[in-house]
């Protein structure tokens, strides 16, 4: 028979109360990640380390110095790929707590009118109501009608509280998601500093290295070949597609620590921006790249085929027929195609990603 008055005012004080607020997140393209391993710590000053006394030493300290940035690096894509993943949870977070802001702002109007409507007739009493009704049939009826009501408000009470609780669940989540990729961003970049010392370092000794000298350390590294489309005329479309990227990026790409194009690349990037380009995702780091499609050997290389060097693997290639493949090399050669057999990295596998 109705709310007593003490009862309706209570519920009432709740409902009202149920304002909600809607989270709200900094843009921040912060990313959440496992910590990367530890990195490589040698000196990357060359006047930490001993002088080199020739210039075969020289090229071999480059070559060292660039090889630990190399390995910072694929620590580097690896949180790249853990903050892209991170970035994408936030955002289906973010759109589910909207949903659920929704569906409790629902719920709470709905309580709201009815502790409102309860709260206009608390002063009269029922017996009252009945007598003094034109229709004391009709007011019976409506009476009957009220057990229902409190009812019902206690039903949308309870769901109104629980999926109250579940939007504030939500909203720990997403901020301990933001947190997280905002430490992870403080990593990647304490990461890149640690490979842009050792590069500064790098380019620092080979500049002490005449023009001669540093063309035969170059060489060294294998030198470009000439690309013949019949190579890989035979592969299919989709893997042409790839390739076909790849090689467009030859003439004028540079070398870029964590870019995938459109203009610079580092290894990985250029492999998922050639296989993004026929349809196929790859994740940004040489060692989770080696884990993608199935392994092939030496001997059963084809066009497309991902080709993997170094122990642990932090270099990456895509072979493209007769031989050949094309990679982002390092900072002094930037992107090029060569023979697979001048390439002195020690072969760590191949991998096929399309049929």
């Amino acid at each position: 028979m109705g709310w007593k008055n003490g009862r309706a005012l209570a519920t009432a004080t709740a409902a009202v109360a149920a304002t909600l607020l809607v989270i709200q997140f900094a843009t921040a393209e912060a990313a959440p990640v496992p910590t990367p391993g530890a990195s490589p710590s040698a000196s990357t000053s060359p006047s930490a380390a001993a002088k080199p006394t020739t210039a075969a030493d020289a090229a071999a300290q480059v070559k060292k110095l660039e090889d630990e940035a190399a390995e910072i690096g694929e620590a580097y894509d690896a949180a790249q790929d853990a903050l892209d993943a991170g970035n994408e949870r936030l955002k289906v977070l973010q759109d589910d707590i909207a949903l659920q802001q929704k569906k409790v702002d629902q719920l709470s109007a709905q309580a709201q009118a009815i502790a409102l409507a309860q709260f206009r007739s608390r002063d009269i009493d029922t017996t009252v109501q009945i007598f003094t009704s034109g229709d004391p049939e009709t007011m019976m009826a409506k009476l009957s009608t009220v057990n229902k009501v409190d009812e019902d408000m206690d039903a949308i009470l309870a769901d109104q509280q629980a999926e109250q609780a579940n939007l504030t669940d939500m909203r720990r989540a997403a901020e301990a998601e933001v947190a997280a990729l905002a430490d992870q961003e403080q990593k990647m970049a304490e990461l890149k500093k640690q490979i842009d010392d050792k590069l500064a370092a790098a380019k620092q000794l080979y500049n002490t290295l005449s023009a001669e000298e540093q063309a035969r350390m170059n060489d060294s590294d294998g030198g470009p070949v000439t690309v013949d489309p019949g190579d890989y005329a035979d592969a299919s479309a989709r893997i042409q597609v790839a390739i076909k990227y790849a090689l467009s990026k030859v003439p004028a790409g540079q070398y870029v620590w964590g870019s995938a194009g459109p203009s610079g690349f580092d290894c990985s990037g250029l492999m998922l921006a050639s296989y993004r380009a026929a349809g196929v995702r790859l994740p940004h780091s040489s060692q989770a790249q080696s884990h993608i499609g199935r392994s092939v050997s030496k001997s059963e290389l084809k066009p497309g085929d991902l080709i993997f060097f170094y122990h642990p693997i932090h270099h990456v290639g895509m072979y493209i027929g007769g031989g050949k493949f094309v990679h982002a090399r390092n900072t002094r050669a930037d992107l090029v195609v060569q023979s697979l057999a001048s390439y002195p990295a020690p072969w760590a596998g191949a991998r096929r990603v399309l049929n």
